[in-house]
């Protein structure tokens, strides 16, 4: 029987992973899939038939099911096999998809590359996603291998000028002023755009990710707070969207090379500087 297990969860997804031992040449019996899951094997194979269509999954190839899906699967090669499988929820699905919660797709094609991002997405999920671009490569991945099946309905609602575009930038940049807690798809939903739209868009504009965008101005408010000299470190990682104190000790330190305390040690003003 497979075995699924959560690697990690984020905003409108999750990552999970699901294991199967042995090899079972005949198929089992109808599963009905409950949710909107892209699936792609990391290592093995199976197959899998929908509506007496069959077609063989391995690293080459993935698939998109909706919700209602009766499937049936065989796993004819022993050693086993494992898939990652990328949950969505309804919404988000909607966003990649044009407005198109129910869309799904029996196979998709994954190149190289595309294999290699996806490994990568589940190295970064099991580390805890340190630097908040989970997310994003999520949304990249899955909106990379739906716009090849689906271009029109990957470009639908994207603002086409360049003055649209920046405008888009300019409200996400303005919303992340007032919340620099949102992560990309929060974001998105924000400024009443599809998650992928808004990343490519805005790397293109301002040169950096949107999770790196936002790294930066959590770190100038930190720097800010500290050099008011705030004590409450675990309160200022919470206040501005860092998992905990030791995290925003690391972002701190690897962008200024100094510590919170020693930040606030230097940049605290004291009775002489106003003098």
């Amino acid at each position: 029987m497979p075995v699924g297990s959560l690697i990690a969860a984020g905003d409108g997804f999750s990552v999970a992973e699901v294991r199967c031992s042995g090899a079972r040449a005949s198929f089992d019996g109808p599963e009905v899939e409950r949710g909107h899951v892209l699936v792609a094997a990391r290592r093995g194979v199976f197959i899998r038939r929908v509506r007496g269509r069959e077609i063989f999954v391995d690293g080459t190839v993935a698939y998109l099911s909706a919700p209602g899906t009766v499937e049936e699967f065989a796993h004819p090669v022993s050693g086993g096999d494992v898939c990652t499988a990328i949950h969505f929820e309804p919404w988000l699905i909607a966003a990649l998809t044009g407005g198109d919660p129910g869309l799904c797709h029996p196979a998709l094609p994954m190149d190289a590359a595309t294999e290699f991002a996806l490994r990568a997405i589940v190295r970064l999920a099991r580390r805890g996603d340190p630097d908040g671009s989970l997310a994003e490569r999520v949304v990249r991945l899955s909106s990379g291998l739906l716009a090849r099946r689906f271009p029109d309905r990957a470009a639908a609602a994207h603002p086409a000028t360049a003055a649209a575009r920046r405008r888009l930038v300019d409200q996400a940049t303005a919303v992340l002023a007032t919340d620099p807690r949102l992560g990309l798809v929060s974001l998105s939903r924000a400024v009443g755009c599809s998650p992928h739209h808004l990343s490519r868009v805005f790397t293109q504009l301002t040169g950096c990710t949107v999770s790196q965008y936002r790294t930066r101005l959590r770190v100038s408010r930190a720097l800010d707070r500290l050099g008011q000299g705030e004590q409450d470190l675990a309160g200022l990682a919470h206040d501005l969207g860092f998992s905990d104190h030791a995290h925003l000790t690391r972002t701190i330190r690897a962008a200024t090379g100094h510590t919170p305390s020693a930040c606030r040690m230097q940049l605290t003003e004291q009775p002489q500087d106003r003098r």
